[in-house]
């Protein structure tokens, strides 16, 4: 029956077929965490698709129409009646700057979509860069949101005084980010690209644990190296709880008897999932019953 615990390997305690091949584990590099950028970049280049080139001039205080206007009162010449083409486009000009003061202060060029998506591609790619250059323990994560949460209420009470929130606002309408479409399409393609790169190449240096042995595979022609499993001790730890976040990346640690130094392996991704496997199979122990028949023969 399939019921039957003699059926079943994990009622008896046996290893699973999957376990009996060992745990396989993976490290990576660094540029893993990148993923988020990839999204972005895909999701920018989309707005840009839909956007296009009609907006990426503006100038500050600018909005579409009156770009719009702009453009077609130089490419006309026209202006008022007897005017150069030199003078309308000096009379398009000054226009322009009298619409941008009229709208200083509301930033209407920051708002536009390409800066949006301009400036939201930087912030992941910076947040990403920062990920990757430091390591944040858990601890200093909570000090850290506690600081901006603190530095943020600050910074209401403070403008109650001195109301620096106009001037806030007009150094980012001085900000302008544009990228086309292509450009974001180009850093996706190139992440993409790396990533499988390291999807194959990982395959030339992973580890294999196995009840009795660790298996080092390395090198273009899978060199091996093996280490015994006898009163193997292993933990894991989490040095960078945003890298935990992003993928459950962490390190594995495994102190080998007769090995003078550690074996760590950074950068696995599920370290949770890999360590449980790793309890599950060294927590067994096979058995195997030698009959006479067989004695005799040996």
């Amino acid at each position: 029956m399939a019921t039957d615990p003699k059926n079943n390997p994990a009622a008896t305690g046996l290893p699973t077929p999957h376990e009996g091949k060992g745990v396989r584990i993976f490290t990576y590099p660094k540029v893993i965490f990148l993923y988020p950028t990839l999204i972005v970049s895909l999701i920018c280049g989309l707005i840009m698709i839909s956007v296009g080139r009609r907006s990426m001039d503006l100038r500050p205080g600018e909005t579409q129409a009156d770009r719009d206007a702009r453009i077609v009162e130089r490419i006309s010449g026209q202006g008022e009646p007897g005017a150069t083409k030199a003078q309308a486009n000096a009379q398009a000009d000054a226009k322009a700057k009298q619409v941008a003061a009229a709208n200083k202060g509301r930033l209407v060029r920051f708002l536009h979509a390409e800066n949006i998506a301009g400036a939201f591609f930087l912030v992941v790619l910076g947040f990403n860069l920062l990920v990757m250059s430091l390591d944040f323990p858990r601890f200093t994560i909570f000090a850290i949101l506690i600081t901006a949460v603190a530095a943020v209420f600050f910074l209401l009470w403070l403008n109650v005084y001195f109301d620096f929130v106009p001037a806030l606002a007009n150094m980012l309408e001085s900000i302008y980010l544009v990228a086309n479409a292509q450009f974001y399409f180009m850093v996706a393609t190139i992440l993409l690209v790396d990533y499988a790169i390291i999807y194959v190449t990982r395959y030339l240096d992973y580890w294999v644990i196995l009840p009795n042995e660790i298996l080092h595979n390395h090198g273009p022609f899978s060199d091996l190296e093996r280490f015994p499993t006898f009163n193997l001790r292993f933990g894991k730890e989490i040095p960078d709880i945003l890298e935990y976040l992003m993928l459950g990346a962490g390190t594995l640690v495994l102190h080998v008897s007769n090995e003078r130094r550690a074996i760590v392996l950074e950068n696995v991704i599920g370290v949770t999932r890999k360590e449980e496997e790793l309890k599950r199979m060294m927590s067994r122990m096979e058995v195997r019953v030698t009959t006479d028949q067989e004695v005799g023969e040996a």
